[in-house]
C-alpha cells in the first residue's frame, strides 16, 4: 500500500484542508484587515470607540495569521515564536480593549504605572511576532523578505505608541506585502 503524503503534511501536519486553507489566507487577511484598522484610526482619531472595538476584532483575526507564522517555522525556534505570539495576540487585543475603556471615559492604562506596566509590555509582544518570524523563516525566503518584514516590525511600535497615522498605514502596507506574499515565496 502506497501512502500519499501532501506537500504541506511536514509542514503542518493533522491540519485539514479548510484549516491549512484558513491558515494560508490569514496571511493576507490579517494585514489587509489591519491597513483597514490603521487607516480608521487615522480618519477617526487614536481613541474612537468603534474603532476600538473592531481592533480588538481584528487583533483576533491578526492571531490567526500568527499561528501560521508558528506553524511554517521549526525547531526551537517554533516553540519561542509560539510563546510570543500568543502574547501578542493577547497584547494586541489589548490596545483595543483599552481604546474602547478611554473612549467610554475610563482612564487610559498606557499612563499608569505599577499593574498596567504588564499590560504595556504585552503590547510589544504582537511586532516582536513579526521580528522572530522574519529570523526564523530568512533562510527559507528570497533575500529581500525578511529584511521587509523585520522593518514592519520595527516601525509598528514607533508609529503605535507615537500615534503617527501615515507612519502606521505605511507601515501595515510593508507588513501586508511581506506576509502576504509569504506563501508564493516560501521554499521547504
Amino acid at each position: 500500500m502506497t501512502t500519499v503524503i501532501s506537500p504541506h503534511a511536514a509542514e503542518q501536519p493533522g491540519l485539514d484542508l479548510p484549516t491549512r486553507r484558513l491558515l494560508d489566507a490569514s496571511l493576507l487577511l490579517g494585514p489587509l484587515a489591519y491597513l483597514a484598522l490603521d487607516c480608521a484610526y487615522s480618519a477617526r482619531g487614536w481613541w474612537d470607540g468603534p474603532t476600538g472595538a473592531a481592533h480588538t476584532l481584528v487583533a483576533a483575526l491578526y492571531g490567526v495569521t500568527a499561528l501560521k507564522l508558528v506553524s511554517i517555522n521549526r525547531g526551537r525556534l517554533q516553540s519561542v515564536l509560539l510563546v510570543v505570539a500568543v502574547l501578542g495576540i493577547v497584547g494586541n487585543a489589548g490596545v483595543g480593549t483599552d481604546t474602547v475603556h478611554v473612549a467610554l471615559g475610563g482612564n487610559d492604562l498606557f499612563q499608569e504605572s505599577g499593574p498596567a506596566n504588564v499590560f504595556k509590555m504585552m503590547g510589544f509582544f504582537f511586532p516582536l511576532t513579526l521580528l522572530v518570524a522574519a529570523i526564523g523563516l530568512r533562510r527559507r525566503t528570497p533575500s529581500w523578505w525578511a529584511p521587509l518584514l523585520a522593518v514592519g516590525a520595527v516601525l509598528f511600535p514607533v508609529a503605535h505608541v507615537n500615534n503617527i497615522s501615515w507612519l502606521a498605514i505605511t507601515d501595515a502596507v510593508i507588513v501586508l506585502l511581506a506576509l502576504g506574499s509569504l506563501t508564493r515565496v516560501l521554499r521547504d
